[in-house]
């Protein structure tokens, strides 16, 4: 009985460090991506969306709260979790929140042993130094990895795209910005050598390029979509007096027979799903 005290107590403790290695890295992480991608403008959000980001920014909060009161900030964190989960349970399936979410557990289990107090006559002990030197190299890898995903096309691990006979032709669709419920015809021509040609309302698409939009590593945590199509155009289009500009981002992803995504003009997210164009077909 004795031996489990001591054995429980260790790994209390090594659970504690490990915690909060991991919880300082990933608020860090939060941090880049929110200074990196900007604010979300909440005027614009709605109510849920609001508290979606209320939700995630208390279960990140929450890891750097435990460093002064552990079982405190691990129950923030995986409350935080739990309301994301109630509002919407595909929350579940992100490991970006899943993964502080357990930590945020750890936390509370460490808490739980460790305030029991010490086993009697147990011999100072501390996680080895080799140890520890080891769990942050690897977690600054894991960081640095999170880090290249922020970006549309990671720099880093991310081949050339060639398009295949899945990606390959003519894909039309009307883009709707929904707030204002407006929306714009778009047409656009995958070639073979990655290079997207078509038109954005009235305005003719020029260097288009589709690309990768994350590594193996995005597709692993399931971040980002698996395209990115981006591009200039001929002409300043204006799908309403908010959503405005001749450059565009597409992030977009495969379902089924369409390709599914949002198409971004200003920064501005506009709804669009793309239809393969049969040849001679005609678009309705």
């Amino acid at each position: 009985m004795h031996a489990l005290q001591i054995v429980s107590w260790r790994v209390a403790v090594a659970g504690r460090w490990t915690a909060r290695i991991l919880g300082t890295l990933m608020f860090l992480l939060f941090l880049a991506f929110f200074f990196g991608e900007g604010p979300p403008d909440l005027s614009r959000l709605t109510s849920t969306e609001r508290l979606q980001f209320l939700c995630i920014t208390v279960l990140f909060l929450g890891l750097v709260i435990a460093w002064k009161w552990e079982g405190l900030g691990g129950l923030i964190t995986v409350a935080g979790f739990a309301f994301l989960v109630a509002i919407n349970a595909n929350h579940l399936r992100m490991w970006a929140l899943c993964v502080p979410a357990i930590v945020g557990a750890m936390h509370i289990a460490s808490w739980a042993r460790l305030r029991v107090g010490v086993p009697a006559r147990l011999a100072p002990w501390h996680v080895p130094r080799s140890a520890v030197i080891s769990l942050v190299a690897a977690l600054v890898v894991f960081l640095l990895l999170c880090a290249n995903e922020m970006f549309g096309q990671p720099p880093l691990m991310t081949p050339t795209l060639h398009p295949d006979s899945g990606l390959l032709g003519a894909w039309y669709g009307r883009g709707t910005y929904v707030p204002a419920d407006n929306s714009i015809a778009v047409e656009f021509i995958i070639h073979p050598d990655g290079s997207v040609t078509g038109t954005v309302g009235d305005a003719t698409v020029t260097a288009g390029r589709i690309t990768y939009g994350r590594s193996w590593f995005g597709r692993l945590l399931n971040i980002n979509s698996p395209y990115r199509m981006t591009g200039q155009l001929s002409s300043v289009v204006r799908v309403s007096k908010e959503v405005w500009g001749d450059r565009f981002s597409l992030p977009l992803g495969i379902r089924g027979e369409v390709l599914d995504g949002s198409l971004f003009v200003r920064d501005r997210p506009v709804r669009l799903l793309l239809t393969r164009r049969q040849a001679g077909g005609l678009q309705p």
